[in-house]
């Protein structure tokens, strides 16, 4: 007897921040993932509205993890703030590799969620992405207790992006929020709590970077930014949207002509409380950090013939540490072959 398979809805907004997190994510050992945060809509149909990454410190990728000590209160916080029912709904995992299928550990893992004591959950969600030559896939099933008990592999799902109105609750009376008067959109930053806000986010950012701001056609307030001290020649970006400051900012860098997204556990962690400079430092860090990640990128290109790619990356890396080893050499390997072609 076949099984319908369910239908995964996930928000545009954890849609690109997964994918941005594989991107910063360098191939590693052991289990690469996290959590998902939603809620079922109805017997077919699962919504996410949130995530989180992990880390073996808190066991994840072991079989004695548990939810209750995985410090992942404050991001399931955040997730109820944009759909009061959330709860903790699944796993997701990073290959590195073609294959779609669970490792004997990732499975253990999505079994030992599914089973934890403290929560009663019928089914969870499991998103594979693979990234593999430069291209990124997203596969995703749901493992139910029945094919837990008999060691099953996850039943397939389909995954598609919400509209604004199927990841927005509904109150008492049906209607979902998207049925109340809608902000403008076109003009949000100019109401005068708001313009405020963004002047005096102008001003500290200021302090620490050079800053250039413009609005785009979308009407987002992009923030241009280059530290002042200490990180070379990095220039990344901040943007602001309608929602802002209770909805946080994205962030993105240029390599090349291409734009990648960005992640941070600032952004993360965004609240109307914080400010942009507060990210924009912990920002700055962690692409400090991530040299080795984007190395390892720019490799794995090379190895691919993907010269421009691996340019693009090598780029990045020598802004930020133009003394960093093999860089500059591994950078003059990938734009040889380019120059052929132009030539």
């Amino acid at each position: 007897m076949s099984i319908e398979s369910l239908t995964i809805l996930i928000t545009p907004q954890v849609h690109a921040a997964l994918e941005a997190e594989v991107e910063r994510a360098g191939p590693g050992s052991g289990v690469t993932g996290g959590l998902l945060f939603g809620h079922p809509l109805d017997e077919q149909r699962r919504l996410v509205v949130g995530w989180v990454r992990l880390s073996s410190e808190v066991g994840f990728g072991q079989k004695d993890f548990s939810l209750d000590q995985s410090r992942t209160s404050q991001p399931l916080d955040q997730a109820r703030r944009l759909s009061p029912e959330a709860n903790y709904c699944g796993v997701w995992y990073i290959h590195h590799t073609p294959n779609r299928e669970l490792t004997d550990e990732e499975w253990i893992q999505a079994q030992t969620v599914l089973e934890d004591p403290d929560f009663r959950f019928q089914d969870v969600v499991c998103l594979v992405m693979c990234l593999y030559f430069g291209k990124l896939t997203f596969y995703t099933s749901t493992l139910d207790k029945h094919q837990s008990a008999r060691g099953q592999l996850p039943q397939p799902a389909s995954l598609l992006k919400t509209t604004a109105a199927e990841s927005l609750p509904t109150d008492q009376t049906g209607l979902t929020r998207s049925s109340y008067a809608k902000p403008d959109l076109q003009n949000w930053y100019k109401s005068p709590e708001i313009a405020q806000r963004l002047n005096e986010e102008h001003d500290r950012l200021s302090q620490k970077y050079h800053v250039e701001a413009s609005m785009d056609r979308d009407a987002r307030m992009t923030f241009r930014l280059m530290p002042k001290r200490g990180y070379g020649k990095l220039t990344f970006h901040l943007v602001c949207g309608p929602g802002f400051p209770q909805e946080g900012p994205t962030a993105f860098l240029w390599a090349g002509e291409t734009q990648h997204s960005l992640f941070s556990p600032g952004l993360n962690d965004w609240s109307a409380d914080q400010w942009l400079v507060d990210v924009a430092d912990g920002m700055a860090e962690w692409l400090k950090w991530s040299l080795d990640e984007y190395m390892a990128a720019a490799q794995n290109a090379l190895s691919g013939e993907a010269y421009q790619e691996a340019a693009d990356w090598l780029t990045v890396v020598l802004s930020l540490d133009p003394r960093r080893p093999r860089a500059a050499r591994l950078l003059a390997k990938a734009q040889a072959p380019l120059h052929i072609k132009q030539g």
